[in-house]
């Protein structure tokens, strides 16, 4: 159950994303990755604070992306599911 709870929550902060609603994408996604540390989702945050102009916020992000995995890039996420 929980880890349908936490796909959930990925799922909704991709949505956010995609529909440009980037500070609700980022509050969601904060929620996913205090459970559940995922690159893909702190790569989604970095973008996401990158266009609310949160520069410093989206270079954080992107640290946590790079250190969980060094090898991250774009091709790694799935945009449509």
């Amino acid at each position: 159950m929980a880890a349908s709870v936490a796909a959930a929550d990925y799922a909704a902060g991709l949505s956010f994303y995609k529909k440009q609603q980037y500070a609700e994408c980022i509050r969601e996604l904060r929620e996913y990755t205090d459970k559940n540390p995922d690159p893909r989702a702190y790569y989604l945050m970095a973008y996401a604070s990158y266009k609310l102009r949160d520069f410093s916020g989206a270079r954080e992000y992107f640290d946590k992306t790079y250190t969980l995995d060094p090898e991250f890039g774009a091709s790694s996420l799935v945009f449509n599911k």
